[in-house]
């Protein structure tokens, strides 16, 4: 998705500088071959420039602060605006009220992310925002004890159904559109019984959670696969921002796409113990079979060497532990043998 909006706006630069324009960069002049702008009226014309070839992955050239970032997360780092406030202000300027519905009719995109797209089409619901005012906005003791913080909890946007007793965690797409609502019991349950459900059913294989909320932190760093969404909040709560999660165990080829537009340096899957080391290199191998565009490195928590027991994820074991598994115990496939698992 991300990829077929920064696509057409290389195609249409016009309507790439009605997009800097309304976020407040000025002089903006489109050449053959690229753009260049100011960040404001008194700062240089020439100070930041986009190109307009080979330019996939839609990288601003800033020279005055040396930095070279993908465009989106510049704006929103620079400007002190959510990722998700961006792509809506997109929306307007491209005309278009539904990004899937779009570009799932253009087509835009040939080759490698076409191909992607052709597997991993799905129509996705969306909801408006206001649903969530049915539930109320607290924190919860459950989660802080799990090493939530009231604060993430406050930034995931994590409400309380006292209807039903249930911790309510909204579900948001790639570019940060509510597409559905799960709940965890707010009670202790018996091995065996079901601890969340949906409130608003979701195709959770078509997100990633966490995406929109950390994607300054995702675009060209390493990226830690999570199963689980408290995952990803306890990873928040510990200053750690480059994670996502899939919501189960299986990695999907919706979610290989995202991962791909995110442009990382390396991709870690950190599945809780338990979880079959030959489902994990299932997962690894979707996304090296799309690999060949990238030099992306693989690999994985290697609990198996370390005694592990119980089903937990390795931010259950709070900060300091999560850091030294991230140092310690994190097997990059090519090391010893792992590369005969593939």
């Amino acid at each position: 998705m991300l990829s077929e909006i920064k696509k057409e706006l290389i195609n249409h630069p016009e309507k790439l500088k009605e997009v800097l324009k309304h976020f407040g960069y000025c002089n903006v002049i489109v050449r053959t071959k690229y753009l260049q702008f100011g960040r404001d009226e008194y700062s240089s014309k020439k100070s930041l420039v986009v190109k307009l070839e080979n330019n996939q992955y839609l990288y601003v050239t800033d020279y005055a602060r040396n930095i070279q970032k993908d465009l989106f997360s510049y704006i929103s780092e620079q400007r002190k605006i959510e990722f998700s406030e961006v792509l809506h202000g997109l929306k307007g300027i491209l005309c278009i009220s539904d990004y899937c519905e779009y570009f799932s009719k253009k087509g835009i995109f040939g080759g490698f992310y076409e191909r992607i797209r052709k597997k991993s089409t799905y129509k996705v619901n969306t909801y408006n925002e206001s649903i969530l005012d049915n539930y109320a906005k607290y924190g919860n003791l459950r989660f802080l004890e799990d090493s939530i913080s009231i604060n993430t909890q406050q930034f995931f946007n994590i409400r309380y159904d006292v209807e039903s007793q249930g911790i309510v965690i909204p579900i948001y797409d790639q570019i940060g559109q509510l597409i559905g609502i799960k709940t965890r019991v707010n009670f202790e349950v018996s091995d065996g019984e079901q601890k969340y459900y949906y409130l608003i059913p979701c195709a959770m294989s078509q997100t990633l959670y966490g995406y929109s909320q950390n994607y300054n932190y995702l675009v060209e760093n390493t990226v830690f696969i999570f199963e689980s969404e408290k995952s990803v909040m306890q990873c928040h709560s510990y200053g750690i921002r480059n994670c996502v999660a899939l919501g189960s165990g299986s990695i999907s080829s919706k979610q290989v796409q995202m991962i791909y537009e995110l442009n990382p340096s390396k991709v870690i899957f950190m599945h809780d113990v338990g979880f079959d080391l030959e489902n994990i290199m299932r997962n690894i191998l979707l996304v090296k079979s799309y690999s060949r565009f990238s030099e992306i490195e693989l690999g994985y928590w290697n609990y198996f060497d370390y005694g592990y027991e119980g089903k937990i994820s390795p931010s259950d074991l709070g900060k300091t532990e999560l850091e030294r598994i991230i140092n310690t115990e994190i097997l990059l496939i090519g090391d010893d043998e792992s590369e005969d698992n593939l």
